[in-house]
């Protein structure tokens, strides 16, 4: 079966996790005997550069674009890219004559729609986010992003979508058929096994415990809540965060003396070590950020953590509680005192950490990996075909 994965939104390769739920999912559904194109921006680095067009990750074959798929101001200088994009994403479809087009969701993004109805192939969409639902867009914008959704809705002929809540939102919007297909995480590479001791070494911890944050720091992922509970412990209790964004120069700022923040890992290949080394993985979602829709979201982190067989405590979201299962301590929504309770108890029960990061990793290695998920992406492919 020949595939174009149109992700018109992600860097290839970037520190992102849509960058690792894309390259992963076309990477497993190679393994499965597909063929795969994907049609994607360059890395942050080479958007400008005029000579980049074609290149690789992974093993997946990439036909960069420059679509302009934002609402950013300065998005407006790439404009004249959208029609050598264009030419030259056309042109590669004509030569590998797809079966089928899986695009990845994002608006505003009407080159998907063009580009299918150009080739006559039908187009399963990938929906992961709604856009306006979670305050992406508001006003003007909004308006922009709602009838282009509705366009891109109209002209899918399935949609792929990561939880049951969201397929529920999305069901109130269109009456194409929708399938839940959650993330997933390559086991062989997050794992337990990793020797971490030389990295250990490099970042100055001894016999402290670990708890680690992977994530975006924005507030959704709750990460501003992490200097406040990190207060609550003592030095032999170490916090690692991992990652940036909008909150990274705040969180900065209160940071404790028993947190340590490194911000992005460039190479995703290195996450692993850094779990490995972890005694315990957080995930403080933001309660009040889900009032309105509740927790829809489908965090590729929360496979990761269960993967690398160390027990995780967050919060006890549905979506989020479907994940963790017994790989983890669920505290009450919104409260960081339970939250702290139950991390205290991991804190000193090394025999339960065990126990609940093995359950985890079994959960893990039975159901999560991106091959599973392939299996049921080509699933979809063989319903629309």
């Amino acid at each position: 079966m020949e595939i174009a994965y149109f992700a018109f939104d992600q860097h290839i390769p970037s520190t992102h996790a849509g960058f690792v739920h894309t390259i992963s999912i076309s990477r497993a559904l190679m393994d499965k005997g597909c063929r795969v194109m994907l049609y994607a921006l360059p890395g942050e680095g080479g958007v400008l550069n005029p000579f980049l067009w074609n290149d690789a990750c992974n093993g997946v074959p990439i036909q960069y674009v420059r679509f302009t798929v934002s609402f950013r101001p300065l998005v407006k200088i790439l404009y004249p890219l959208n029609i050598i994009s264009h030419k030259k994403a056309l042109r590669t479809l004509q030569a590998h004559k797809p079966d089928l087009i899986h695009e990845r969701f994002h608006t505003p993004n009407p080159y998907g729609v063009k580009l299918a109805n150009e080739m006559g192939i039908k187009r399963v969409l990938e929906v992961n986010s709604l856009y306006i639902e979670d305050g992406a867009y508001t006003g003007r914008k909004a308006e922009i992003a709602r009838h282009d959704r509705a366009v891109q809705f109209e002209h899918a002929s399935a949609i792929i979508t990561q939880t049951e809540t969201l397929k529920k939102m999305i069901g109130g919007l269109t009456d194409r058929p929708i399938f839940v297909v959650p993330n997933g995480v390559d086991t062989a590479k997050f794992t337990p096994e990793i020797d971490s001791n030389e990295l250990k070494s490099r970042l100055g911890i001894k016999d402290e415990i670990v708890i680690t944050f992977l994530g975006s720091f924005r507030k959704w992922h709750g990460v501003h809540q992490i200097p406040e509970i990190a207060k609550r412990f003592g030095s032999d209790v170490k916090f690692l965060l991992i990652g940036s964004g909008e909150l990274f120069e705040e969180i900065k700022g209160l940071k404790t003396d028993n947190m340590i923040l490194l911000g992005s890992i460039a190479n995703h290949d290195e996450i692993p070590k850094y779990l490995a080394l972890s005694d315990i993985l957080i995930a403080p979602f933001d309660h009040e950020y889900f009032k309105t829709h509740g927790f829809w979201w489908n965090p590729v982190k929360l496979f990761e953590y269960a993967s690398s067989g160390k027990p995780v405590v967050s919060y006890d979201f549905e979506e989020v509680r479907k994940i963790v299962s017994g790989g983890g301590l669920l505290a009450e929504p919104g409260n960081i005192d339970d939250f702290v309770g139950k991390l205290k108890y991991l804190v000193d029960n090394e025999s339960e950490r065990e126990k609940i990061g093995k359950e985890g990793r079994r959960i893990a290695l039975e159901g999560y990996d991106w091959s599973e998920r392939a299996k049921e992406v080509i699933d979809v492919y063989k319903h629309v075909l």
